[in-house]
């Protein structure tokens, strides 16, 4: 007597074959889910990230003219060269933006590269670089 065994009929995906795709899916999901949370995240960061562009110039009349670049809108309230500083207030907008800032005045030597710490609302401090132009 011959028995035969009744073949299943394999139709479909296997198990393996649909916790991978089920794993890859997920992995997929997840990183999404970062990406934008993170990303969403420094965009709406209420801290200000200001950064300088290029080399500032600073003009005789102790004049700072130079190119930021910020996430955000902020103040610079203080300006320092050294020991010296100046409180004026400029806004700087969200964006690349030049802005002519007065310094302290002291005696600025031509060619000479100058290191400025601007001081914002919240604390920060950007230090940019200048070169004395007069």
């Amino acid at each position: 007597m011959i028995v035969q065994k009744a073949k299943k009929n394999k139709k479909g995906l296997s198990g393996a074959i649909t916790a991978l795709i089920l794993v890859i899916a997920s992995v997929i999901i997840a990183l999404v889910v970062v990406f934008f949370a993170f990303g969403y995240l420094g965009a709406f960061s209420s801290s200000p990230t200001v950064t300088q562009i290029g080399t500032g110039k600073i003009l005789s009349c102790g004049k700072l003219h130079i190119t930021l670049s910020s996430n955000t809108q902020t103040e610079i309230v203080k300006e320092e060269v050294g020991s010296e500083c100046v409180s004026d207030v400029y806004t700087i907008r969200p964006g690349t933006g030049q802005y002519c800032i007065t310094l302290p005045s002291i005696n600025y030597a031509k060619g000479q590269t100058y290191t400025i710490d601007l001081i914002l609302s919240n604390g920060g401090v950007v230090t940019v670089n200048a070169i004395a132009c007069c």
